[in-house]
């Protein structure tokens, strides 16, 4: 997955888009999602970051979003924790290599 590398390569931080409500979670850094629609954001709100939606339903511009999500990255960045920290998301997503045969 891109975000191990990521990771690996010295990312502090993840932001994750998603359109379907993937649960994701990338310890040992912490993951912001950006819900991409208002509808999966209202379905799976205690897991989504933000709702980029707004953008598409007219009720925020891309500058306004863009100055939201530069926020929370800040906010998440100085220990306030993402929602998958909260939930416990990611605990087992952070493999740099599988040991073994893998099938």
């Amino acid at each position: 997955m891109s975000a191990t590398g990521q990771v690996a390569g010295g990312a502090n931080l993840i932001a994750f888009t998603t359109g379907r409500g993937s649960m994701f979670g990338a310890k040992p850094v912490p993951s912001i999602k950006l819900a991409t629609n208002t509808p999966m954001f209202r379905h799976l709100e205690e897991d989504m970051d933000i709702n980029c939606g707004e953008v598409l339903d007219g009720t925020a511009t891309i500058d306004e979003m863009g100055r939201r999500i530069f926020e929370l990255m800040l906010r998440t960045a100085s220990g306030q924790p993402s929602k998958s920290e909260l939930l416990g998301l990611g605990d087992h997503e952070f493999v740099p290599w599988q040991i073994g045969i893998m099938s």
